[in-house]
C-alpha cells in the first residue's frame, strides 16, 4: 500500500510540474515573490513592535526579515536601532554600520548611526555620519 501511495504521489508531482504556466522558472518566481512579501511583513511587524516600545520583539522580527533577505540595508539599520534601545550596544553598532555599508547612500541609516554614536560620546564620528545623512537626504518639496 505504501508503494502505491508513493507512485501516485510521484505521478501527481510529475503531472503538476508539466501543467501549463507552472514551469520551474515560474515556481522559482512565485517562491521569490512569497519570500519578499514575508520579509516585508516581518519588517512591518518589527516597526509595530518598535513603535510600542517592545524592542526585543522588534529585533526578533527584523532578524526574521534578514534571514530571508540578508543584504537589506534598511532592516540592518532598524535592527541596530532596536538593539540599541534594548541595551545590546555592541551588536547594535555592528548592525548600524552594516546598514550603511550595504547602502552607502542610505541617509536614514547614516542618521541612525549618527544618533547612536552621539549617544556613546563619539562626537567626531557622529558628526561625520550626520554629514553623510545630510549629503544623501532627499530634497523635501
Amino acid at each position: 500500500m505504501r508503494w502505491l501511495s508513493m507512485m501516485i504521489l510521484a505521478a501527481c508531482l510529475a503531472l503538476g510540474g508539466m501543467a501549463p504556466g507552472w514551469g520551474a522558472s515560474d515556481v522559482q518566481e512565485k517562491v521569490r515573490e512569497s519570500s519578499g512579501k514575508a520579509a516585508q511583513d516581518y519588517l512591518q511587524l518589527g516597526l509595530l513592535h518598535a513603535g510600542e516600545g517592545h524592542d526585543a520583539e522588534a529585533a526578533a522580527a527584523f532578524r526574521r526579515a534578514l534571514a530571508i533577505k540578508p543584504d537589506w540595508a534598511e532592516a540592518h539599520s532598524l535592527l541596530g536601532s532596536a538593539l540599541s534601545r534594548a541595551g545590546d550596544l555592541r551588536e547594535a553598532e555592528a548592525e548600524l554600520r552594516k546598514g550603511v555599508q550595504l547602502k552607502p547612500d542610505y541617509a536614514e541609516g547614516w542618521n541612525f548611526l549618527g544618533e547612536f554614536l552621539k549617544g556613546r560620546g563619539k562626537d567626531q564620528e557622529a558628526q561625520e555620519a550626520f554629514a553623510k545623512a545630510k549629503q544623501y537626504a532627499r530634497p523635501r518639496h
